[in-house]
């Protein structure tokens, strides 16, 4: 917070001293117009922190699904891995113990946004980019239609 405050403050006086030589007049700045002007600048940065953070949105995919139209019985659990590479971040599709499935596999998957999963479905024998959209809390898959529904956590 120091740090910010700092910069701030360092970019506050930079824009008066330009401003002052390119008129070629002299510019005042007192103590208290600086300083309300860091608290305005830093208070606008730390408003809008949680709104980025949430934009990011790739928690919105983390959860437990089914697949009741390929799969019947089974369960995947997807989880973020931690790791972000650009916009994508990393994640797994843990599942398994359905109807012509694994017991249990583990597919890598990346999460872009808030909106969309892309899933290698290579370790099971299927596509490597299969692309799937939120839609009301489950998962569409584009390629064929199919539907993952969300599970309610009881």
């Amino acid at each position: 917070m120091k740090t910010i405050s700092a910069i701030l403050s360092v970019v506050l006086f930079a824009q008066a001293n330009a401003l002052a030589f390119s008129s070629g007049k002299s510019v005042s700045v007192n103590r208290r117009d600086a300083f309300a002007g860091v608290a305005a600048v830093t208070a606008g940065l730390l408003s809008s922190t949680p709104a980025m953070a949430k934009s990011a949105g790739a928690e919105a995919f983390v959860g437990t699904f089914t697949d009741p139209i390929n799969h019947p019985g089974g369960k995947r659990t997807i989880i973020l891995t931690g790791e972000k590479i650009g916009d994508y971040q990393l994640a797994e599709v843990q599942g398994g113990g359905g109807r012509g499935e694994p017991a249990n596999y583990v597919l890598p998957a990346a999460v872009i946004g808030d909106r969309t999963i892309v899933i290698d479905f290579s370790p099971k024998g299927g596509p490597r980019d299969f692309v799937g959209v939120l839609d009301n809390g489950d998962i569409k898959f584009l390629r064929d239609g199919n539907r993952w529904p969300r599970q309610q956590i009881n």
